[in-house]
């Protein structure tokens, strides 16, 4: 008798533990960028059975800009939601996410964003439903979005988990209040399959066509052309780095674009550095740069970074954020201090002037991007913040039940003796969570 129920038991367990795990990722996309690759990377990783997750991603409207995520989820065989109601209109949406958690039955939200974890915070109390907030970093680059990352700091001390993309933005979080036992790091990663392969020599003729004469080399650059991201040291760098003929191609959009076309044209240098807007091609141009310059003033973990260096081409940047813990310097790359553009083109002169020196930091780049940052490697350490945060959810809440407990006592209400998804959320965290 006692082995039966043991038996059973055990059956009973395993029957448990596949139920999936339901997680809502909303965001905040104006386009589709290096947060927006590592939400899709962990949805279609997760997706695996393996991992047991269902996956559900919705983003505000951002004056309908986030077609282009849309289009990329739908691609990929995950359709997401476009909410309807944005801030500042925070009951409404606040409202239309409540039914939308409601209506998938999510366990638990991931908020990406300083909008996300403020709307998503009290639709979350309202649910019960235990909320992660990823947090990539903070710029203050106006006084607008100084107030925002305010309120988003009062945020992050009030979600059940934080997620920062690294080491740097952990520590600025945990000073900013947020307790230190609720904070992971857990670093992007990349698909190494789509850097797999030869490249296509098309994308280098279209590189070399941006200049009425090809140089013999091309700095490739990209980003949101906003003050934080530095390419204004950048061009002055480049101004002054006149000892081998070369080219710059920067990918991009933003504000600052006239008055970066501006500081180009002052600097005598328009026929070498090119501004050529936003591409959702990038992947196909970073393997025909010969060199790779990050030039931030404040950065999390840029992506962009560590998918140069999974194309072997050598990465220059400034030593902010989270950018040390991607590059050792001399190593796999070359780190510079922050708004220095005379160590900026030093460095660079460097680098155009050595073949050797430029194959031996891509060659590293590539070996550590294969050694560290995996999606499957990333996915696994996201299951696990959100198992432990399903298992201990945070003191704020302002209510008891779970989703969970709200399905189990719809189904007992149904006669559905056979389903038990209380239990199955208590197995599914306490089995497999790892404490954070």
């Amino acid at each position: 008798m006692i082995t039966l129920t043991i038996a059973a038991l055990i059956t009973f367990d395993n029957a448990l533990i596949m139920d999936p795990l339901r997680v809502l990722h909303l965001t905040a996309s104006p386009f589709f960028g290096g947060p927006e690759r590592v939400i899709l990377d962990i949805v279609r990783t997760q997706a695996d059975p393996e991992f047991g997750v269902h996956s559900v991603v919705a983003t505000f409207s951002e004056n309908g800009n986030s077609r282009s995520f849309m289009e990329e989820l739908e691609k990929a065989g995950f359709p997401g939601r476009v909410l309807q109601y944005d801030m500042p209109r925070l009951v409404a949406a606040m409202g239309e996410l409540v039914r939308l958690l409601r209506d998938e039955k999510i366990d638990i939200l991931c908020a990406h964003g300083h909008k996300a974890r403020m709307v998503g915070y009290f639709a979350g109390r309202r649910t019960g439903i235990p909320i992660v907030g990823v947090s990539h970093g903070w710029t203050w680059q106006d006084w607008k979005t100084s107030m925002y990352e305010r309120i988003d700091q009062w945020m992050h001390r009030r979600m059940d988990r934080v997620v920062c993309v690294s080491q740097g933005q952990a520590d600025k979080v945990i000073r900013a209040g947020t307790p230190k036992n609720r904070v992971v790091v857990i670093h992007n990663a990349i698909d190494l399959s789509r850097f797999e392969g030869p490249p296509d020599a098309e994308y280098r003729r279209r590189l070399e066509n941006y200049f009425d004469v090809p140089p013999p080399l091309i700095i490739g650059t990209a980003g949101r052309l906003s003050p934080e991201k530095g390419f204004d040291i950048l061009i002055d760098a480049v101004k002054t780095a006149t000892e081998r003929s070369f080219g710059v191609v920067l990918f991009g959009e933003g504000f600052l674009r006239e008055q970066l076309q501006a500081r180009i044209d002052a600097a005598g240098i328009a026929d070498r550095f090119k501004m050529v807007g936003f591409t959702n091609e990038l992947d196909k141009f970073l393997p025909w740069f010969d060199v790779f310059v990050q030039s931030s003033h404040t950065e999390g973990f840029p992506c962009v970074n560590i998918e140069a260096m999974a194309c072997r081409v050598p990465v220059l940047a400034t030593s902010v954020g989270g950018v040390p813990e991607q590059i050792e310097s001399e190593c796999n790359g070359l780190l510079v201090p922050p708004n220095d553009s005379q160590s900026l083109a030093v460095a660079l002169k460097r680098l155009l002037a050595d073949d050797d020196l430029r194959k031996r930091l891509g060659d590293g780049g590539r070996r550590r991007v294969e050694a560290e940052w995996t999606c499957r490697e990333q996915a696994r350490k996201y299951l696990d913040v959100f198992q432990s945060a399903i298992e201990k959810t945070s003191p704020f809440m302002f209510h008891e039940y779970s989703p969970a407990a709200v399905r189990a006592e719809e189904e007992e209400g149904a006669g559905a003796a056979d389903s038990q998804p209380v239990a199955a959320a208590e197995v599914r965290t306490s089995a497999a969570a790892a404490p954070v």
